[in-house]
């Protein structure tokens, strides 16, 4: 009987110090806590970075496999567009179909060795898409982004 009176008192002693010890920090240390710490660029995963590359929610789909061949690229006009970090690109569709293509998006940043992101899009006729900047604007620093198309054909499909 003894053993779990003993067993109980540790018990509600345990319960109440762990409930003490969580009561509301003070306002001054919620202050300095809480402020975000921005993550160095090498550290960045490959959705952080995608995210940061393509702000307009534009990126196209992740591409892996088959190119388009290079049949429609002469179809494609490319503008850049100033803005506040680097030049904004965008593709517009010269033709009367539809295009699919893969743009490159390569770059390097400190501690990492060069890495791309390659992305597919398709494009209806006369329309015009972003497909990112030149540069990416990051913690108070800019870093280089090369675009290349490397992939454009006509749609076999029979949407228009």
């Amino acid at each position: 009987m003894k053993l779990k009176s003993l067993f109980l008192l540790l018990t509600l002693f345990v319960f109440y110090s762990s409930c003490k010890n969580n009561s509301k920090p003070s306002k001054n240390s919620i202050n300095t806590s809480e402020k975000k710490s921005v993550k160095n660029i090498s550290e960045l995963t490959y959705v952080e970075i995608y995210y940061a590359l393509f702000t307009n929610n534009n990126g196209g789909m992740d591409f892996h496999g088959d190119a388009f061949g290079q049949g429609a690229v002469s179809s494609l006009s490319m503008t850049e567009v100033n803005d506040d970090c680097g030049k904004g690109f965008f593709l517009t569709n010269t033709s009367d179909k539809n295009i699919d293509l893969a743009v490159k998006s390569s770059f390097s940043f400190p501690g990492n060795p060069t890495n791309e992101i390659v992305r597919a899009y398709k494009i209806k006729p006369a329309e015009k898409i972003s497909i990112g900047n030149s540069k990416l604007c990051y913690d108070g620093k800019e870093f280089m982004i090369q675009k290349d198309v490397i992939s454009a054909g006509f749609s076999t499909n029979l949407e228009k």
